[in-house]
């Protein structure tokens, strides 16, 4: 466990608590993402992301951190970031990749994700990383608009090719921080 705050907590997520992840995406995910995917069907998604196989291979990523969000003795979200993750905007630079942060909706405005970001910050400083960086959907104004007031800003745009996904919602920024 890490302890964060008083309150909040990391807890390292194991190959054993594949089940109690795919139940927890299960529930928060779709809430703020179901809209971006025909017939609101996110469960190819949610498959390719945390189904068994994909799942191994994060886990045995030696710089990559993978943790479950505990708010007042509750799961309520995830965390994974990747030290020393290769980006080609930063060549010769350790980076920080913050690969996955989900809140379900009724953890989010509590200022959960204000002190996840301070401890990645802080874990890339620790580990001499120079960067953060992140991938972030353009359509979710919310999360674009909480990243920029961290510090984030869009370096580069991309679309993601999963045809699942409604064409005009494709659209991805890619987001650094300098540290």
């Amino acid at each position: 466990m890490i302890l964060i705050s008083e309150t909040l907590l990391l807890q390292n997520i194991k190959f054993e608590n594949h089940s109690e992840l795919v139940k927890l995406m299960e529930r928060i995910y779709p809430p703020s993402y179901k809209h971006l995917w025909k017939n609101e069907d996110c469960s190819w998604y949610l498959d390719k992301s945390y189904g068994l196989t994909n799942f191994k291979q994060e886990l045995n990523n030696t710089d990559a951190f993978y943790y479950f969000v505990i708010n007042n003795s509750e799961i309520v979200g995830i965390l994974r970031l990747v030290i020393n993750q290769p980006l080609k905007e930063f060549p010769n630079q350790l980076t920080t990749y913050l690969h996955r942060i989900y809140l379900s909706e009724e953890s989010q405005g509590k200022g959960i994700a204000q002190q996840l970001f301070n401890w990645v910050e802080k874990t890339a400083k620790q580990n001499n990383n120079k960067h953060i960086w992140l991938e972030a959907m353009d359509t979710q104004l919310q999360a674009i608009k909480f990243y920029n007031k961290q510090g984030y800003k869009a370096i580069n745009k991309m679309s993601l090719e999963f045809n699942r996904i409604h064409k005009h919602l494709r659209g991805m920024f890619l987001m650094s921080k300098t540290v």
